[in-house]
């Protein structure tokens, strides 16, 4: 009877186990399912929206003491706030400004009107020579170049630019008709940084005076090589310097220094400027003597490299032969503070 009782306790306790929910234990769950989850996830809602706020509210304030206008503003923001990045780096950050250009000029005509107007009020309608140039909206106007079609160089120069095209006066005759689809290439040399190649689409071309003008499409891509090893700096730094043909003992006692100036200076040698009548040998030893900042150097060791003759003036280029580790260091220390200075006085608005 005992064993009856309990095979019957189990058999119900199994048909119970197995029995699947009713609906309104269903009903039950889910509700208590929705209402954790909205406990959970309103207040995160919540903040994230405030936070959005907080950084549009910020976005707004800054362009405003920039001096855009409204209008400018909100353009930036609706593409600025696409990026993973804090949407206020747009107003510093000049290669994110051209990305949000690009955009623009891609998916928003209307919005492209207001680019210039944006660009010189936030100081991107220039770029600080040291700096290297990241798309064709960069280059200045009037620079010169070579036109490169079927592997033959055209002189040519940047006529004008819009924000959506890039016009190429042509100087000299084509080896051939260039037709409008057709790809080409523009080849050019920044002074003291760089030497730049991009391809692009001709768009379309015309005339101006007696002169070919090509329209070529903005390229994102440019091709750059970089000039020299190190950074050469403008400065204009007074030195005395000593032309020497040997390393003697002799004739390092028996210098005779002449006045100069320094106009650009590397961690590897500086270019030296003077009215000497006499102009150097390349290969000539040189000695230097010039201060930067509260370090002096003395009877630097230099060899010419170059030379040339600018109107009055002669100008060496000088390639360091025995300088510290030390000396290196306070020259690009100095450069890397002059650069900061610069960045500075343009964004500010007090550099030409």
């Amino acid at each position: 009877m005992e064993i009856q009782s309990a095979w019957d306790t189990l058999v119900e306790a199994s048909r119970y186990m197995f029995k699947g929910p009713t609906s309104r234990e269903i009903a039950i769950f889910f509700m208590v399912l929705t209402i954790t989850l909205v406990v959970i996830s309103v207040p995160y809602i919540w903040g994230r929206i405030s936070r959005l706020k907080d950084i549009e509210k910020s976005f707004f304030t800054r362009g405003k003491s920039l001096g855009l206008t409204p209008e400018e503003i909100q353009l930036l923001w609706s593409y600025a706030k696409r990026f993973p990045y804090d949407p206020q780096m747009i107003y510093d950050n000049k290669s994110l400004f051209e990305r949000v250009v690009s955009r623009i000029v891609k998916e928003n005509f209307n919005g492209v009107r207001l680019i210039p107007s944006i660009r010189a009020k936030l100081r991107f309608d220039t770029v600080p020579w040291f700096i290297p140039l990241t798309n064709t909206r960069d280059i200045d106007l009037y620079q010169t170049g070579k036109l490169i079609i079927d592997g033959i160089y055209i002189d040519a120069a940047v006529w004008d630019k819009t924000e959506t095209e890039l016009h190429i006066a042509i100087l000299e005759a084509l080896p051939r008709s260039v037709k409008i689809g057709e790809r080409v290439k523009f080849h050019f040399v920044r002074e003291n940084e760089g030497r730049y190649t991009f391809e692009s689409i001709l768009r379309d071309k015309y005339t101006e005076g007696d002169r070919l003008v090509f329209v070529l499409e903005h390229s994102e891509t440019l091709h750059r090589v970089q000039l020299r090893e190190s950074l050469r700096w403008k400065v204009n730094i007074p030195v005395e310097f000593a032309i020497l043909e040997d390393l003697t003992e002799e004739a390092v006692k028996s210098a005779l220094f002449t006045g100069g100036r320094i106009e650009d200076i590397s961690t590897k040698g500086v270019r030296v400027c003077s009215d000497i009548l006499t102009k150097p040998r390349e290969g000539s030893y040189v000695v230097l003597n010039f201060s930067i900042k509260e370090h002096r150097f003395e009877n630097l060791l230099g060899q010419v490299v170059n030379v040339r003759s600018l109107q009055s003036q002669i100008c060496m280029g000088i390639k360091f032969l025995k300088i510290s580790r030390q000396e290196e260091k306070i020259i690009d220390r100095f450069i890397l503070e002059e650069q900061r200075r610069l960045i500075k006085t343009y964004k500010i608005g007090e550099a030409d």
